[in-house]
């Protein structure tokens, strides 16, 4: 649980310092809501979604401070490309694949 409160205070902080910079996609809330749905009971997807969240939000941070618009509209749509693949997951894979793919995208950042 306390893992969980500084996982929700560090995607504030960064909402905060980033909200200019953080996608706006419901393709992204999409592939978040279906990954937390489909998880199996005892399975802590709330973390993995928060972790990804939080990490998407840096990442395009840190394009917007070094890269640009240019850059944070690419990464972005990026983010959007790997939303997609987690959307055509099975619900038994949409897990994996998330982590996977939003992963790829943040470290090719």
């Amino acid at each position: 649980m306390a893992l969980m409160a500084k996982i929700l205070l560090l995607i504030i902080v960064a909402i905060t310092l980033t909200a200019e910079a953080a996608p706006d996609s419901a393709k992204l809330k999409r592939a978040f809501d279906g990954v937390m749905a489909a998880a199996p009971p005892g399975k802590d997807s709330e973390a993995a979604v928060m972790e990804q969240q939080l990490q998407i939000l840096a990442a395009v941070a840190l394009a917007e401070k070094t890269g640009g618009k240019e850059k944070v509209v690419s990464l972005t749509g990026s983010y959007e490309k790997a939303a997609d693949q987690v959307i055509a997951a099975p619900p038994t894979d949409k897990l994996k694949v998330m982590k996977k793919e939003f992963t790829a995208v943040t470290d090719a950042a």
